[in-house]
């Protein structure tokens, strides 16, 4: 590691660790901090879940007590909100829909708003760069967001239709750019970067078109030459491998069979194949093929027979993205919420608004946001709800006529004390999945051009990398000449694969090795694989990065029901249980929907609402 990047990002990204959670005041910023790296989109370094955002959490799961009950009340309100992600900030902006005149305060651990809608912005040789640290686009709106997701999108001035416009789909491709895969010597014995120049192998195109071209590209997979002829059959034969079974028994093999399991028992799959294919399925489920049954895995080889017609997911295009992601979505909601927090009226000028994080706890504000705050207690009291939060190393308490918990389901039994043991067991279900995304702020993109290449898998390493989406909305144009600064996008899901693990258990031992990885632990393999992958295209880390965040959610994807981990007959009832209202507080966030999608963080956001105000 070089002393510029990781001294000059240590210093503007990573806040001072909290060493006592109720500490004499609030930490103190570093004096080497440019006034800029104040503003939160513009802190890199350590982000995502970043140190000070979850202390106070972890004290109160350890077992630590803070007691509220002796302070006086020092504000009221009609709602308050614990957690201001997209789900928070919806069910405060219901609420005040019905309740226009309503005092809403909103409680968020983390020192910006949005949750995992988070935004990353730099400044590169005099270009704005925006990126996406989390939630990364809209998916499949029109299947998705019927009802009351698409309703708020339109309050909030967001025409989906704008994206066919705003996506340049041929960007890459009209550069002969296409996905690869990265072949990395500890794992294959060798360095070598694969384009993979045809139609996506996980799509449902004409199997039989891709036999020659596929098979040009397995020559040169360093793997035997076994592996190479399962992995053209895999992809490309027709033959049904669960013939002879009956429907039931088809349903069988695919729901309680892992993805890795089907391909060895029914492709004759060896070591090779599954170490090409066991990343897979990280970036929908944040595990490997070992922990996934094949019922989620149909759009990977080898589920042709298993498949019935193309799902519609598939028919619709992956384009319906802001630069920065969904984190657009929870700026136009606190726009809505905050008036004056952000300028403008349009799903274009909300790209490049500047926020006046100033304004969202300004006492003039009906709905109030206030950041750093980490609620440690909720409880019903005499008809109204009390809500005890810390800020800043002490402790808060105040009284409010409802309150929407739209926080993780795993804080909730240490939050809500009237929570019964079978509620507390139900909630205790839901094991976020860890992952991590990093942003990396680049000079320039010409290596990319010279060697091909938009994506790259990477099925023996750490990261899986790509070239931003293409889009250009409102004021923000992307990078179209290869010469200027660019956001590269990085994915690692840390799995703890072939242990024998289900989906919960590799989440928490994921979880506990992030928690432990310092911004060094993430930028030395990044440094080492980035080299690696772009060094042959005359790509150089020390010249070429300007800066990078790491957007480390060590509770990431919402927990999603998988048959091989979970009954599905006893989901619904488990699922009813976790987000029953308590009294006077209602249950929110994409948790309760049990899958990690905004519309679903929506969808529960407006129940939640409804549950209070009937």
């Amino acid at each position: 590691m070089t002393d510029g990047i990781t001294r000059r990002d240590f210093i503007n990204g990573v806040a001072v660790g909290v060493a006592g959670v109720l500490a004499s005041g609030p930490v103190e910023a570093l004096p080497e901090v440019a006034a800029d790296a104040l503003y939160p989109p513009r802190r890199y370094g350590l982000r995502g879940s970043h140190p000070g955002s979850f202390e106070v959490a972890h004290a109160l799961r350890d077992g630590q007590r803070f007691d509220a009950s002796k302070l006086a009340v020092e504000e009221e309100y009609e709602l308050v909100v614990v957690g201001g992600g997209i789900s928070g900030l919806a069910a405060a902006y219901y609420y005040r829909r019905h309740r226009p005149a309503a005092r809403v305060l909103v409680l968020e651990t983390n020192d910006d708003f949005g949750g995992h809608a988070k935004r990353n912005e730099f400044t590169v040789d005099g270009r704005l760069l925006i990126g996406y640290g989390g939630t990364q686009s809209i998916d499949s709106p029109k299947r998705r967001y019927q009802g009351v997701p698409a309703r708020l999108l339109r309050d909030l001035g967001v025409d989906v239709e704008r994206f066919a416009r705003a996506y340049d789909r041929t960007e890459y491709a009209r550069r002969d750019m296409c996905r690869a895969t990265f072949f990395k010597r500890e794992a294959f014995g060798v360095d070598r970067l694969v384009r993979e120049p045809y139609a996506r192998w996980d799509s449902y195109a004409d199997l039989q078109a891709l036999v020659e071209p596929l098979r040009e590209v397995l020559a040169q997979y360093p793997v035997d030459a076994a592996a190479r002829a399962t992995l053209l059959e895999m992809h490309t034969s027709p033959r049904d491998v669960l013939a002879g079974l009956s429907a039931a028994e088809r349903r069988q093999v695919a729901e309680h069979t892992s993805y890795r399991d089907f391909i060895r028992r029914y492709w004759q799959a060896n070591d090779d194949v599954v170490r090409v294919l066991e990343n897979r399925t990280h970036g929908l489920w944040a595990v490997g093929i070992d922990a996934v049954s094949v019922s989620n895995a149909l759009e990977l080889p080898g589920c042709q027979s298993l498949r019935h017609g193309t799902p519609e997911e598939f028919q619709e295009p992956y384009i319906y993205h802001f630069p920065d992601g969904n984190a657009s979505i929870a700026r136009l909601l606190v726009r809505r919420l905050v008036p004056g927090a952000a300028p403008g009226t349009t799903m274009e000028d909300i790209v490049t608004a500047r926020i006046d994080y100033d304004a969202l706890d300004s006492r003039t504000q009906h709905c109030r946001i206030r950041l750093g705050a980490t609620a440690v207690e909720v409880r019903n009291a005499g008809g109204a709800v009390e809500a005890a939060y810390v800020r800043g190393g002490t402790l808060h308490r105040v009284r409010a006529q409802h309150a929407v918990l739209a926080c993780y389901h795993c804080v909730m039994p240490y939050l809500a004390p009237e929570l019964g043991a079978e509620q507390r067991a139900a909630l205790a279900q839901n094991v976020r999945a860890p992952l991590v995304y990093a942003t990396v702020a680049v000079r320039n993109w010409r290596a990319w051009e010279k060697l091909g290449v938009a994506h790259v898998l990477n099925p023996g390493g750490m990261y899986d990398a790509s070239l931003d989406f293409p889009v250009s909305l409102g004021d923000y144009h992307f990078a179209a000449d290869p010469g200027q600064p660019i956001c590269i996008h990085l994915q690692y899901v840390p799995t703890a694969p072939n242990q024998g693990l289900g989906m919960r258990e590799q989440f928490r031992a994921g979880r506990a090795r992030l928690l432990q990885m310092s911004f060094a632990d993430f930028e030395g393999p990044m440094r080492d694989e980035l080299g690696r992958m772009l060094g042959p295209g005359g790509f150089e880390f020390d010249r070429d990065v300007a800066a990078i965040t790491v957007n480390r959610w060590p509770h990431g994807y919402a927990y999603t029901p998988d048959p091989l981990w979970d009954d599905a007959a006893k989901q619904p009832a488990l699922q009813a249980l976790a987000r029953r209202r308590l009294g006077r507080i209602a249950i929110a966030n994409s948790d309760s929907g049990w899958d990690a999608y905004t519309d679903v963080a929506i969808r529960e956001a407006h129940r939640a609402v409804g549950e209070l105000l009937g």
